[in-house]
C-alpha cells in the first residue's frame, strides 16, 4: 500500500474519492484537515499546481496570506496560464500590501479580456494603489462608455480624472455619485478639493454646506466652511461654522483666534476679547492674536490696554506682522494727540513692509498736523505720490487729499 494510500485510510478517506472529499472538507469549512490532506497528496506527488492553487485558497481563508502567497507561487510556476491562480496572487498580494507585485498579475488578467468590466475596475484599483492614475483614467472611461450608471465606475472614473487633470469630467462625476449616493464622504471631499483648486469659492462653500447636511456629526466640515469663508474675509460667513464646530467641544487656539477675529470685523468686541484672551492662553506667544486683542481694546476706547497688547505682540511678532502692530500703535498715539511718538512707530512699521505707501501718507498728515514747519509734511506727501500704487479707491481718496493740500500750502 502506497504511503499515500495508507495515510488516507487512517483518516478514513478511501483513495479513490481522494478529490470529493476535499471539495467536502472545504465546504464544510474543514480546512485544516483539508489542508492535511492537500499536504499529503503534494509529499507524494509535487507536480500538482491545482491543489498549491487550492492550498492558497485555504490559507487565505485563515488569513496566513504570506503561507498562500508561497503556495500560489508553486502553482504559477508549473501552470502560469492559469487564470485562477493568477487572479489569486494578484489578491494575495494585494492584501499584503504588495501592490507593485500585484500590478503585473491584473494587468495580465486585463490584457486577455480588455473587454471584461470586472478585470478592467481590479486593475484600475490596482493602479491606484501605486499612486499611479493615467492609465486607470483611460481603462476607466472606457468602461464607462459601455455602462454610465454603473455607481462605482463613475467613482473611480471621477478620481481619476482628478487626479490626472481632468477636473470638467471630475466634478461632472462627483456631482452624479454624490446624487447617486449621499452616503459618502469621500465624494463631497473631493469634490470640495477641486473646487478649492479652482478657486470656486461659491461653489466651494455649497458643496461644504450640503455636506454638513447629510454629514453633522463631521465637525472637520464645519471647520472647512469656517476657514473658506475666513480666508475669502466674508468674516460674517464664518462666525456661524466656527460657533457650530466650538460648540461641540473642541477648544483650538487657531479656531478661536479666528472667531475672535471675525468678530472684531462685525464689531462684536467683547465677545472677540473674550474668545482671543482663550485663544492666548492656550498658545501665549501668538503675536496675531496679541493684535487683534489690541485692535479691540482700540476700538472700545479701552487705549492702555491697547497699547499693552500692541507692545506685546511687537516684541514676539515676525517681520510680517510687525508693520501692521506698528502701524496701529502709530494710530493709537495719534489718538492721544502724542504725534511724536507716534511718527516714530509709524517710520518703524514702513521701515518692515516699503509696500505700505499708505503710511508714507499717514506720516506726512501727522507732520502736517503737528509741526507749523510743512517741510516735513510735504516731504512724505511727496513721496506718497511718487510711490506706485493700485487704482483702489482709498489710495484716490488719499491722493486726492494731498493734492488739495499742496495747493493749499502754495507748494
Amino acid at each position: 500500500m502506497s504511503k499515500l494510500l495508507l495515510i488516507l485510510v487512517l483518516i478514513g478517506i478511501p483513495y479513490h474519492s481522494f478529490p470529493q472529499d476535499l471539495d467536502r472538507l472545504i465546504l464544510n469549512n474543514e480546512y485544516d484537515r483539508a489542508l492535511n490532506l492537500i499536504d499529503s497528496s503534494l509529499a507524494r506527488n509535487k507536480n500538482q499546481p491545482e491543489l498549491y492553487l487550492k492550498k492558497g485558497i485555504l490559507l487565505q481563508r485563515k488569513f496566513d496570506y504570506a503561507g498562500a502567497l508561497f503556495s500560489l507561487q508553486k502553482a504559477y510556476q508549473l501552470d502560469s496560464l492559469n487564470k485562477t491562480t493568477i487572479s489569486e496572487l494578484a489578491d494575495v498580494n494585494s492584501s499584503l500590501g504588495n501592490y507593485r507585485q500585484a500590478l503585473p498579475y491584473y494587468q495580465a488578467l486585463y490584457q486577455a479580456d480588455t473587454t471584461n468590466i470586472v478585470n478592467s475596475l481590479r486593475v484600475a484599483r490596482a493602479w491606484f494603489n501605486v499612486k499611479s492614475y493615467r492609465e486607470p483614467y483611460r481603462i476607466l472611461l472606457s468602461a464607462y462608455k459601455k455602462d454610465s450608471s454603473n455607481l462605482y465606475i463613475n467613482k473611480q472614473l471621477a478620481i481619476s480624472a482628478m487626479r490626472s487633470g481632468h477636473d470638467s469630467l471630475a466634478i461632472a462625476l462627483f456631482n452624479k455619485v454624490i446624487f447617486q449616493n449621499p452616503s459618502d464622504l469621500s465624494n463631497f471631499t473631493n469634490l470640495t478639493l477641486i473646487y478649492q483648486k479652482k478657486e470656486l469659492y461659491y461653489k466651494l462653500t455649497k458643496t461644504l454646506e450640503m455636506a454638513i447636511q447629510f454629514f453633522p456629526e463631521e465637525t472637520n466640515l464645519l471647520l472647512r466652511l469656517g476657514d473658506v469663508h475666513y480666508a475669502k474675509r466674508v468674516y460674517s460667513k464664518a462666525i456661524q461654522p466656527y460657533e457650530k464646530y466650538l460648540s461641540k467641544g473642541d477648544s483650538a487656539p487657531d479656531v478661536l483666534k479666528n472667531l475672535g477675529i471675525s468678530y472684531y470685523y462685525e464689531k462684536r468686541l467683547k465677545e472677540g476679547i473674550y474668545l482671543l484672551d482663550k485663544s492666548l492662553m492656550l498658545k501665549p506667544n501668538d503675536p496675531v492674536t496679541g493684535l487683534f486683542l489690541g485692535l479691540c481694546y482700540k476700538e472700545l476706547n479701552e487705549l492702555d490696554e491697547s497699547i499693552g497688547y500692541l507692545n506685546f505682540a511687537a516684541k514676539i511678532a515676525v517681520p510680517y506682522y510687525m508693520s501692521d502692530i506698528y502701524n496701529q500703535l502709530g494710530n493709537i498715539y495719534i489718538q492721544r494727540k502724542k504725534y511724536k511718538k507716534s511718527v516714530e512707530l509709524l517710520k518703524k512699521a514702513y521701515r518692515v513692509d516699503t509696500t505700505k505707501s499708505e503710511i508714507l501718507f499717514k506720516i506726512g498728515n501727522t507732520y502736517d498736523v503737528w509741526q507749523k514747519d510743512k517741510s516735513q509734511a510735504l516731504r512724505y506727501y511727496n513721496s506718497y505720490l511718487k510711490y506706485p500704487k493700485d487704482s483702489s479707491e482709498m489710495h484716490q481718496k488719499l491722493t486726492e487729499y494731498v493734492l488739495e493740500r499742496k495747493s493749499k500750502l502754495g507748494k
